[in-house]
């Protein structure tokens, strides 16, 4: 078989941890049980993985969720080896760049597909490496959808937390510290920090030039303090590349722990970003419609119900 694609090394994988009928019936002969799933789960713990893959229509469709993912890893990392792409950065990446507002339900199944990945890999030899599906990088990706409380969207911290994290990243002189201002001030994206040019930057106006997704253009405010302290001689500021994206998060990541902040992400920033601005729109006179515009424009949104994900109804 040849491995050369990314869905061909992950069927292969899959393969490893697949029992068929046959393979069943003898565990159960073996272990004298009734049910394969209970035995198999740690203490018969029903929220607890499976190490294997039991029926061909799981299968299937941890093959279809897998393959988009890695796909798109590749995409991101030019990186062709499936034992590669399993890589806790990578994976994170893609979850942010892909999966941010995806439904619980798809992201469960996504990290059990990844899982049962990972577990085949293992057992062919591909992979020597831990699990990259850890229970930190599951609180990781659940906190994309922490937005039970009005006073905290999916990706809001509070407004003191927010300036926490960047104050901790300064004193620890992280080189990220400018990037988290970038998020906190401008509301730009990771990616839009991350390819952020000395040629995007109007001095004189105090304004940033940024093309974001989908290809959107649009001009951002930048406070003259931070302004002054960006080497605009330098062709890219920072470093438009997966790794240095994902040392972003991960450094963010590590702060909020830090600081005892129970929820983590870069893109929480730009949600204070947003809060603040909204809040500030108020306070000039505009009603609640023209704020929310004014928030979408800022933050390169082709849709005003976009910000109710950043700024919820009722947010005051």
């Amino acid at each position: 078989m040849s491995l050369s694609s990314i869905a061909n090394q992950i069927n292969h994988a899959l393969a490893k941890v697949t029992w068929d009928k046959e393979q069943i019936e003898e565990y159960k002969a073996e272990h004298d049980v009734i049910s394969v799933k209970k035995s198999l789960r740690p203490g018969g713990d029903p929220t607890q993985p499976l190490p294997v893959i039991l029926g061909i229509n799981t299968r299937r469709t941890y093959f279809q969720a897998a393959t988009l993912f890695f796909k798109r890893a590749e995409e991101i990392t030019d990186v062709g080896l499936l034992a590669k792409l399993l890589d806790p950065d990578i994976i994170m990446t893609t979850f942010e760049e892909y999966y941010s507002e995806s439904a619980p339900g798809t992201v469960n199944k996504l990290l059990a597909a990844i899982e049962k990945v990972y577990l085949g890999c293992e057992k062919l030899g591909w992979s020597n490496d831990p699990c990259p599906i850890t229970p930190e990088l599951r609180e990781w990706v659940k906190s994309f959808r922490d937005d039970s409380d009005v006073r905290m969207p999916r990706f809001g911290y509070r407004p003191e937390d927010a300036e926490k994290v960047v104050l901790y990243l300064k004193e620890k002189k992280s080189v990220y510290a400018l990037p988290a201002e970038l998020a906190l001030r401008c509301g730009l994206r990771e990616d839009e920090i991350a390819g952020l040019k000395g040629e995007n930057i109007d001095v004189e106006n105090h304004l940033l030039h940024i093309t974001g997704k989908g290809g959107r253009y649009r001009i951002v405010p930048i406070p003259a303090e931070l302004l002054n302290r960006l080497n605009r001689s330098k062709q890219y500021l920072f470093t438009p590349s997966a790794p240095w994206r994902a040392g972003f998060r991960r450094t963010v990541l590590e702060a909020t722990k830090e600081l005892g902040i129970g929820i983590s992400g870069v893109h929480r920033l730009r949600a204070n970003f947003s809060q603040s601005k909204y809040l500030e729109f108020l306070s000039l006179g505009m009603d609640e419609r023209e704020a929310r515009q004014r928030i979408s424009e800022l933050l390169g949104h082709a849709r005003i119900d976009v910000t109710y994900k950043y700024v919820p109804k009722g947010f005051e």
